[in-house]
């Protein structure tokens, strides 16, 4: 069925009146159309890509309810907060709810009372359900996680199985599925699943320019973990460990040190579980450590910082993992501490599966996962490859290979000596005694093994351990050197590495040089303002029973920050805040930006100072090009001059004479919009009077009643009912 006809109001409009964006995000306007128009739809979107947005604002314009299936009970109550906060009608239904709550729930859904209603792929199997459905009016369903419907997939989900009969079981109703994940055989095996129709199918890039990838060799995990957290003070961070003993481990080490810090993992109870989850979602505390290999419910969108302190099996879970940081849009950093041991604590979990495909799928995603730890490549090129598409730029700015650069060296001596002690030690042992031999390490085995005696004894000596054991996974990464044995692998040496230890050829190490500490963390925002508004955040969220970021984002606070709105229309500019939001919790922090700013005038120059720095003032005169076009579109959605100042980070005097010209062009903007009537007419006859010229008679004239922004457009409007510039600059001379 097409409801585009029941849309009374455009897709653009609304995103700006109810979610506060004044524009889509890459690929969300097409497949919003879609939906409107009917269609099934498949779309591959990145964490904190918008996906959501692609089904709430449709099921805010369209008849009945979307019904959203998601895999993460822990998340429904969150999802539906954030929907209820735009002001749309949202709900759930899972295990949480009473017998007596479901039935409430499933009596509104019968009568439409829903824009959206989430559930789980467990209630679909629930005998009698699709009976109910077919008598709600539904708009259609949108399937979260889609991926977790398919055995290709890094996630998968029998219960999602259950989805399979949607389309049988729901004629007419279409369906969109929502992945962040999906290789192309994993979108093929999704679209069969369902059994989707024609669909739309849009794979949006996997890029996310806001997050910083960086790859650090783990040595002390629970320092190396610590120092990043501190150096994020009061800021949001998630940490991934392997096991829950390495979770209990570097959750308590946090917690010595005065961090906030939880544990999240399978073998805590559920009780527990939910309240470390709520207590991280509520800003209650800094850090949530979790296993890899247990799916956290986690929707918060100021995650400044997610750590593995293990490598993850998959590209596909490192990816989301990853992705839960910065969905914001802000800058986040992902970090990944890596021991060339993780591959063996790995490989006997994989070695355990039972089918064969899925033991070489295995091994396959964690040759990728190894690949992009040990190679000094761009780790955004070596991520988004994996996902089928190439990163278009030569260096991303934003990974530590890119910012910090590579070396390629000679180092065919530094090779030959590791080669020559393990060929010397008889090809047994393993990476830490090699490195011992070749350090000229004092141990009681190197003595008792008579490995002190060998020529190579100490020849590197002059290098510390910690480059030996680097300079060895290169060889391993390069496959000069191989890694073998149960349960105890010793390091072998290849057909490749035979060549370079005998001089048939040579050996050229890749390696990162040291950072030069040329990045600037300096925040572009008003630091003090931003403590004030996250305290009053919190403090309204509290009272309102959701998590602080769903009144607003973290972004939302910054360019609050930035900008100092203190009128609602100033704040219905900033991105992230919709008619709702400034209506309802708008009032106290505007409060807070208009005392901080009379309080604190020399902040206000400040960041003005900074925004004119990076924004280049457009020509005076300019009468086409972007910049003005920009205005043009935000002022056909009715923005007044002071909205699209803040949206466009200019002066509003700017954006007057924007209009001005805009008017003077004959482009249909209503002049009455912009500046009342009488304060029109009182301006025209002082333009009479002095002429178009110059504006300072013409303020001046007004006595405080307008000003110079004012006078930009009417004389604009002036223009473009035939003035003429050169006569009345000659009648204002006569006067």
């Amino acid at each position: 069925m097409n409801n585009s006809e029941q849309v009374s109001e455009s897709a653009t409009l609304r995103l700006q009146r109810i979610f506060g964006f004044s524009t889509f995000r890459a690929n969300q306007e097409e497949i919003v159309q879609a939906i409107l128009a009917g269609r099934d739809i498949f779309a591959v979107m990145p964490t904190g890509g918008g996906k959501s947005l692609c089904y709430q604002l449709p099921a805010s314009m369209m008849k009945g309810t979307c019904l959203v299936v998601s895999p993460l009970i822990s998340l429904m109550k969150d999802q539906v907060d954030a929907a209820n906060a735009f002001g749309m009608q949202a709900g759930l239904l899972n295990s949480t709810l009473s017998a007596t709550q479901q039935h409430e729930v499933l009596a509104r859904l019968q009568e439409g009372d829903y824009d959206l209603l989430y559930l789980s792929p467990e209630r679909l199997a629930t005998a009698g359900f699709f009976e109910r459905l077919r008598r709600a009016p539904l708009s259609f369903v949108a399937v979260d996680e889609a991926h977790c419907i398919s055995e290709w997939g890094h996630d998968f989900r029998p219960d999602y199985l259950a989805l399979a009969n949607l389309k049988q079981e729901l004629p007419g109703v279409p369906i969109t599925a929502f992945t962040a994940t999906a290789t192309q055989r994993v979108q093929e095996d999704i679209v069969r699943r369902l059994g989707l129709r024609q669909p739309l199918k849009t794979r949006a890039s996997f890029d996310r320019p806001n997050l910083f990838y960086q790859v650090q060799p783990r040595e002390q995990v629970n320092s190396q973990i610590e120092a990043v957290v501190v150096a994020h003070p009061d800021e949001a961070g998630i940490v991934y460990r392997l096991s829950r003993a390495d979770v209990e481990k570097t959750a308590a080490w946090l917690q010595k040190r005065g961090v906030k810090a939880l544990p999240y993992h399978a073998g805590l109870d559920k009780q527990t579980r939910g309240r470390n989850q709520e207590a991280f979602n509520r800003d209650e505390v800094q850090v949530v450590v979790a296993t890899v290999a247990f799916g956290m419910g986690i929707d918060k969108s100021n995650v400044r910082f997610v750590i593995h302190g293990d490598l993850p099996k998959s590209m596909e879970g490192y990816y989301q993992e990853t992705g839960r940081a910065g969905r914001d849009g802000e800058p986040a950093l992902c970090l990944l501490l890596y021991s060339r041991g993780d591959y063996f604590r790995l490989r006997p979990f994989i070695d355990q599966l039972p089918d064969e495909r899925e033991r070489q799928l295995g091994q396959a995603q964690l040759s990728r996962m190894m690949a992009l730890a040990e190679q000094p490549i761009c780790r955004r090129r070596a991520i988004l490859h994996y996902f089928d598409e190439e990163y278009g730029l030569d260096n991303c700015g934003a990974c530590d290979v890119c910012v910090h650069g590579v070396q390629s060296i000679n180092a065919t001596i530094e090779a030959q000596m590791v080669m020559s002690a393990i060929y010397r030690s008889g090809q047994r042992f393993g990476a830490g005694h090699i490195v011992d031999i070749v350090y000229g390490a004092r141990t009681a085995r190197i003595s008792t093994l008579g490995h002190d005696q060998l020529k190579t004894y100490g020849v590197g000596r002059d290098r510390g351990k910690r480059f030996w054991r680097q300079f060895i996974d290169g060889m391993l990464a390069q496959g000069l050197l191989k890694s073998e044995g149960d349960p105890y692998p010793m390091l072998q040496i290849t057909a490749a590495g035979e060549e370079v230890l005998f001089g048939r050829a040579e050996f050229v190490s890749h390696q990162m040089l040291e950072e030069t500490g040329t990045r600037s963390d300096e925040p572009s925002y008003d630091e003090q303002l931003f403590a004030l508004l996250k305290k009053k955040r919190r403090e309204m969220a509290e009272e309102a029973g959701v998590p602080p970021y769903v009144l607003f984002s973290d972004k939302s606070l910054h360019q609050m920050c930035n900008l100092f709105p203190q009128t609602p229309a100033a704040l219905l500019a900033i991105n992230g805040v919709g008619q709702v939001k400034c209506e309802r919790y708008g009032r106290p922090f505007l409060e807070i930006i208009a005392m901080y700013a009379a309080e604190n005038p020399e902040a206000c120059a400040r960041q003005t100072a900074k925004i004119q720095d990076t924004t280049p003032p457009p020509a005076r005169k300019q009468t086409s090009g972007p910049t003005m076009d920009e205005t043009l579109r935000l002022a056909e959605t009715g923005m007044d001059v002071e909205a699209i100042a803040v949206e466009r980070q200019l002066q509003p005097s700017t954006i007057a004479s924007h209009i001005g010209e805009l008017l003077q062009q004959g482009k249909g903007l209503d002049v009455d919009h912009y500046v009342d009537p009488a304060v029109r007419d009182e301006m025209t006859e002082l333009f009479r009077v002095h002429g178009l010229s110059r504006l300072k008679p013409i303020v001046e004239g007004m006595e405080g009643r307008a000003g110079y922004q004012q006078a930009h457009i009417v004389r604009g409007f002036l223009l473009s009912q035939g003035w003429k510039m050169e006569a009345e600059e000659n009648a204002g001379h006569q006067d």
